[in-house]
């Protein structure tokens, strides 16, 4: 039996009748058929184009020709930082170099994983082009745009240049590092983000419970990562084992238990003697942070600090012991029926009689701490939403291979829940993010309530309301569209929808 091998006149390159159809069309047949196709079609297509033409040519107008942004221009410092003390300035450019470098290091360090595991499953790991970075990020650099075109003077444009500098040449020295420093690099950037904060509230009082809690996490890592097996069969003399004699499992077991602890004691006694050499440290009051810079804190505070408190409430919910079940659901369907305005007058007038305190505690910290809350209730039930739509088969399979429930539920369940649920919860967390203009019902000057203080001043009391409306709303949807921006492509990384 031979085999017939094709001549290179048999392949579609070299018969043109079994080429495969230009599916290539014209923007006049693409219009024809989309738009045109029927004489409905053709008059919703005429009504929009006109209506579209209109609305853009008013807004145009309204934008570069009639708008009255001096009021905008002259309260641009009040619209940013509120009332912020002015000779205090200085803390927020240290921080924001602080958190460009910790956001650089973050990112470069993510991508550089990226990365190994790309060469380690032998793929070619796509690297974005500014053109990418451009599309990803073009509406909150519109932002940066327009805020800077309001500035008078060039320094906030060089600092923002340099600020954005900074975080690039980190992110390009971190992808540089050596795969052993991953890690720690996770740690570094956590170090420099509580810096950045502590450049700004100080050193005082339990700062430094904070840096504790890093350096004890760190320690126990470290600790739990050293490899005590060659230790095994060899005869050691120690406290902990009492007379010298052979090294047992059992014994490393409690070899390594004794190292966490003491890695773990060490690092928070070195914190807290260095918190003591350097000393209770001048800070800017937290009624003092205000404008768009409040807005910001408080919302990032309170997503990162809610979403833990809600995987707790959501796993209570579900639990078989009835006082933990009860209790989570107690405490989500109360903050979920509660009106959020409600809750920020609690903060304001009743919940300094709930805290035994001798300081009490600012009404930012307060308002923060019920913005945690009442997020907390919500994301909590976005992720029960995703916790049953794991299927039951994928506990069984863990308690078949061996898994504690504890074990199962952090491998196998959440990671499935949260991955299902990632376009609820940052659609919940843009929400949370826009509910902070409500801190203005309680004078907390916040973006939105700064805007309102322009309008107290004599000259602007009836001018441009419009102007400085619009620019308010401008800086939200484009926060926010960044965010969901960014949702979007980590559902399509990680898959979401598809089987």
């Amino acid at each position: 039996m031979t085999a017939t091998v094709p001549s290179p006149d048999a392949s579609p390159q070299g018969d043109p009748s079994r080429l495969p159809p230009d599916m290539r069309v014209s923007p006049g047949t693409w219009l024809r058929k989309n738009l045109f196709n029927s004489w409905y079609n053709a008059l919703i297509t005429v009504l929009a184009v006109v209506v579209g033409a209109i609305l853009l040519y008013y807004g145009g107008r309204f934008i570069f020709v009639t708008g009255q942004w001096e009021a905008v221009r002259k309260n641009l410092t009040l619209l940013m930082l509120g009332v912020y003390p002015r000779n205090e300035h200085w803390r927020l450019v240290a921080q924001m170099y602080i958190v460009a470098s910790a956001l650089g290091l973050a990112w470069g360090t993510v991508t550089a994983r990226s990365q190994d595991q790309a060469e380690d499953t032998g793929v070619v790991a796509p690297r974005p082009t500014p053109l990418d970075l451009l599309r990803r990020y073009w509406a909150i650099l519109l932002l940066l745009v327009v805020i800077l075109v309001f500035t008078r003077t060039i320094w906030p444009t060089l600092f923002t240049l340099s600020t954005i500098a900074v975080g690039l040449a980190v992110r390009a020295g971190a992808m540089r590092l050596p795969r052993s420093s991953r890690r720690i690099c996770w740690y570094a950037a956590t170090f420099m983000a509580i810096v950045s904060f502590q450049v700004v509230s100080g050193t005082n009082g339990n700062a430094w419970w904070w840096m504790s809690a890093l350096f004890a996490f760190a320690a126990l890592q470290l600790a739990n990562a050293r490899d005590l097996t060659r230790y095994l069969g060899t005869t050691m003399a120690w406290p902990i084992f009492g007379q010298a004699r052979l090294v047992t499992a059992r014994d490393l077991v409690r070899l390594k238990r004794a190292v966490q602890i003491v890695a773990v004691v060490a690092a928070v006694v070195v914190v807290r003697i260095a918190y003591l050499l350097i000393g209770e440290t001048s800070s800017v009051s937290w009624d003092k942070w205000s404008g768009l810079y409040l807005t910001l804190v408080a919302s990032g505070a309170a997503i990162i600090l809610s979403f833990p408190l809600a995987l707790l409430l959501a796993v209570g919910r579900r639990s078989s012991l009835p006082a933990i079940r009860w209790l989570c659901v107690t405490y989500i369907e109360f903050f979920r029926g509660v009106p959020f305005i409600a809750l920020l007058f609690v903060a304001k007038i009743f919940i300094d009689f709930f805290l035994n305190v001798d300081t009490p505690l600012s009404l930012t910290t307060r308002t923060i701490i019920v913005f945690t809350i009442f997020s907390s209730a919500y994301v909590a039930e976005v992720v029960r939403g995703g916790l049953q739509a794991v299927p039951r088969g994928q506990i069984e399979a863990g308690q078949a291979v061996g898994l504690q429930p504890p074990a199962v539920m952090r491998l196998i369940v959440l990671p499935q829940a949260l991955r299902a649920v990632i376009p609820a919860m940052v659609g919940q967390f843009i929400s949370l993010f826009k509910d902070s203009t409500l801190f203005a019902f309680i004078s907390v000057v916040e973006f939105y309530r700064a805007r309102e203080l322009i309008h107290s001043q004599q000259e602007y009391t009836t001018v441009a309301i419009a102007e400085t409306l619009v620019f308010v709303a401008f800086a939200y949807w484009a926060l926010s569209y960044t965010m969901s921006k960014e949702s979007q492509r980590l559902e399509r990384h990680l898959g979401v929808g598809e089987r």
